[in-house]
């Protein structure tokens, strides 16, 4: 069910309905909470986030300096939630959202249009219910975040709306016996949200096409060093036209500690299905390390490897790798604008081997500064196989417990992949957050 309320581009009635639903929200979580003591962990919770980001885009879509592809914006985010919980493990969570953007400059007229507030939509709204009347046996039922691993394969279910919400409508549940764990999930994220109720709604996009799913997901903690992984997904993707594209992914995941300042993870999967009647078979993974240095100002060195398949055109099957529900920025702010204008879509990573290197250190106790390098290439390719190097810097800062920030700075120089005399791309980002 959505609210449909096209009326609402005009800011005085949608600032209406958005303090109305906060004040709502507000009240329910703070009221109740008068009655429960700040220690007790049972009762009423309500918490507020804001999320403020200035992003500047260069040459990132076409690698063309001779247009004007340039992009500037703010992008403001909010969050209101509240919840509720027994000694029982009982739980009840919503959470309201609202990012609206503020356009300086764009390929497409949005600086030229009036103020527009965006839609205020139920993030999260679910109810759980952890080891029920004492057994090993957890459940989480409606709209939540769901994250393994590091979000190799399940991160974010709407890629479309970039950052502002990563959800799945699902319902999970889990079995907990000592130090291992089973989880099951079936979800549905459709290309545009139909369940829950959507304030000033605009019909926004979330995924190129009604996706439903189901996974088993087994986790290992009783080495003492190690941690083990394993899965299976399923995921069917409605394509245009009526196909449909069925995909089964195993996969494992090994990470863990070596000595007293090593860490290391690997991944990979398999994947098989059919793509609109053509047989599937891709596969993927990651392996990387990091190691902590016993010097002045923490300082730490890491490399990695990736390999995502891609479609080789002279067989009679799709080799291509599907990220299932993994379409966010994981190795690069600034490369998945490229992928949207020269691949499949925003941040469809796919047909990818690189080699990363890693450095980073603590200046201060607050501060942190990492920097990396990728060297890429597509393993299938009709011409050149070098996509290009990929340079990232970021300084973090973390003032209090509540507020916190960053700057961010990738450059991507494209190789011989692309067109002749492609332009360097780049990627800016100042971000400011509070949470409460």
């Amino acid at each position: 069910m959505s609210v449909r309320t096209k009326g609402l581009r005009h800011p005085s009635a949608a600032v209406k309905q958005l303090l109305i639903i906060y004040v709502c929200i507000s009240a329910i979580a703070v009221t109740p909470s008068i009655v429960f003591s700040a220690q007790d962990e049972s009762g009423f919770r309500f918490g507020f986030r804001e999320r403020l980001r200035q992003t500047y885009l260069k040459n990132a879509f076409d690698l063309d300096g001779t247009g004007s592809d340039d992009w500037n914006f703010i992008r403001v985010r909010s969050h209101l939630w509240g919840s509720w919980s027994n000694a029982e493990g009982l739980k009840i969570y919503a959470q309201i959202n609202n990012e609206h953007r503020h356009w300086f400059k764009s390929t497409r007229g949005y600086e030229n249009e009036e103020f527009e507030i965006d839609e205020v939509i139920l993030e999260n709204l679910y109810i759980s219910a952890d080891r029920i009347a004492g057994s090993p046996f957890s459940i989480k039922v409606g709209r939540q975040n769901i994250r393994y691993g590091e979000g190799f394969l399940m991160m974010d279910g709407g890629p479309l709306d970039g950052s502002r919400t990563i959800y799945f409508n699902a319902l999970k549940l889990k079995a907990e016996l000592d130090r291992r764990s089973l989880e099951f999930h079936i979800l549905s994220n459709p290309a545009r949200d139909r369940y829950l109720p959507v304030v000033n709604c605009l019909h926004n996009d979330l995924v190129d096409s009604d996706e439903t799913g189901a996974g088993i997901y087994y986790i290992d903690n009783s080495l003492e060093n190690e941690k083990i992984e394993g899965y299976y997904f399923y995921k069917s993707e409605e394509r245009t036209g009526g196909e449909r594209d069925d995909i089964h992914t195993f996969g494992s995941r090994l990470s863990g500690n070596y000595g007293d300042r090593g860490t290391y993870a690997a991944e990979f999967a398999l994947q098989l299905g059919d793509r609109a009647g053509e047989e599937r078979m891709a596969m993927g993974g990651y392996a990387h390390s990091q190691y902590n240095l016993p010097f002045f100002m923490n300082p730490y060195v890491g490399a990695g490897l990736t390999y995502l398949s891609g479609d080789d055109p002279d067989t009679d099957r799709f080799e291509g790798w599907n990220p299932l529900y993994s379409r966010w920025p994981k190795w690069s702010e600034l490369y998945i604008y490229t992928m949207a204008s020269l691949g499949r879509g925003v941040a469809y990573w796919e047909n990818l081997a690189s080699a990363d290197f890693n450095l980073g250190l603590n200046p201060m106790d607050n501060i942190k500064i990492d920097a990396s390098l990728f060297y890429m290439t597509a393993p299938e390719t009709t011409g050149g196989s070098r996509r290009g190097l990929l340079s990232k810097f970021k300084i973090s800062w973390n003032y209090t417990d509540y507020l916190s920030g960053h700057l961010t700075w990738e450059r991507f120089y494209p190789g011989n992949y692309y067109f002749e005399d492609a332009d360097n791309a780049d990627f800016l980002r100042c971000q400011l957050y509070f949470k409460y």
